[in-house]
């Protein structure tokens, strides 16, 4: 970029006298997003003609510089748009067909993270998992089995697997990656305590809700010891296991988990947080399933007026409340 440069600061007319013969020459294809940003490639047959000239020794240098500036491009783009992403995703594509093409081993660790979540984040379960075990296997080799990196790709891992239904691997590997954070940081460190999460995610979606319960409570009793028992972190593992009580039908032990929790958010972030709003709108329900009318109309009025403030009118959250205040009302089970 150094040929755009005048005395060391930027020349933009240089620079755009440049892209103009080159697209005169039909070197570069400009498109425009919206009215004051445009687009600039390169069509993927002169990419390609590039690639077949460019001497062997440099090429592994630019590619090396072409993955470091997608791995940035790519954590910049977060929950963008879907053409922004979907034009991220073309550019990892060809950018790792280049990669694979030159074996370049352990190189690229850390972007093989990055690509792997972009993956992951984008459906494309088969191409991160490919991702995670190769940064996994380079971690391996560089720092040793145990190494936290190197269990948080096995923690990713885990995940994946989770969100494919593949729930043997992921618990398989789920416990590698809580068996060396317990080693690593010990058992009661918030990383561990995270892996403890997860499993817990893992077994309520299979309805192992015993084995379930065994992790909100490990996780509970980790939360209150390192952050307080009126740490938002605390409460929300709170609120979930009032939740897991909610499923077994134990309503006496998630109303007092969801109290406890409603206590603590209105605290901690207020009476009308979402977060606050949430547990309001469960107890509504809880009280419900027990044919606890008042109970829950009190609770489902409340939830509708604060998500309404909080969310909107018709976001889903408001209009899920709303419907089932109606319900009450037109029974006649609520006349608050």
């Amino acid at each position: 970029m150094t040929i755009f440069k005048d005395d060391g600061h930027w020349d933009h007319l240089n620079f755009e006298d440049a892209i103009v013969k080159m697209q005169e020459l039909s070197l570069l294809q400009i498109s425009h997003n919206n009215q004051s940003e445009i687009v600039v490639s390169l069509h993927s047959m002169v990419s390609e003609w590039l690639r077949m000239r460019l001497d062997n020794d440099l090429q592994p240098t630019f590619l090396n510089a072409a993955v470091s500036h997608l791995k940035f491009h790519l954590l910049s783009v977060g929950d963008s748009d879907h053409k922004t992403r979907q034009e991220g995703q073309a550019h990892l594509d060809t950018i790792w067909r280049g990669v694979e093409s030159f074996n370049l081993g352990d190189h690229f660790l850390d972007a093989r993270i990055t690509f792997g979540n972009f993956y992951n984040d984008q459906g494309r379960y088969k191409d991160a998992e490919m991702m995670y075990k190769r940064a996994l296997a380079g971690y391996e080799k560089e720092l040793g089995p145990d190494h936290t990196f190197t269990l948080g790709i096995v923690n990713n891992l885990g995940a994946l697997y989770g969100n494919q239904g593949r729930y043997k691997d992921a618990e398989m590997v789920c416990r590698r990656a809580l068996a060396g954070y317990e080693k690593a940081l010990g058992p009661d460190h918030t990383s561990t305590l995270d892996i403890v999460n997860n499993l817990r995610n893992l077994y309520v979606d299979q309805d192992r809700y015993e084995d379930a319960e065994i992790m909100y409570k490990r996780a509970l009793a980790g939360y209150e010891k390192a952050w307080g028992p009126d740490h938002t972190s605390t409460l929300n593992t709170v609120h979930n296991l009032g939740n897991l009580y909610g499923n077994q039908g134990r309503h006496k032990d998630a109303e007092m988990m969801y109290k406890r929790a409603l206590a603590g958010f209105e605290k901690a972030w207020g009476p009308e947080h979402t977060s606050t709003l949430d547990t309001v709108n469960n107890l509504g329900n809880l009280y419900l399933n027990q044919d606890r009318y008042k109970d829950a109309g009190n609770m489902y009025k409340r939830a509708v007026a604060g998500y309404k403030r909080a969310l909107g009118p018709e976001h889903m959250s408001t209009l899920s409340a709303i419907i089932k205040l109606e319900f009450l009302y037109k029974l006649n089970m609520y006349g608050g």
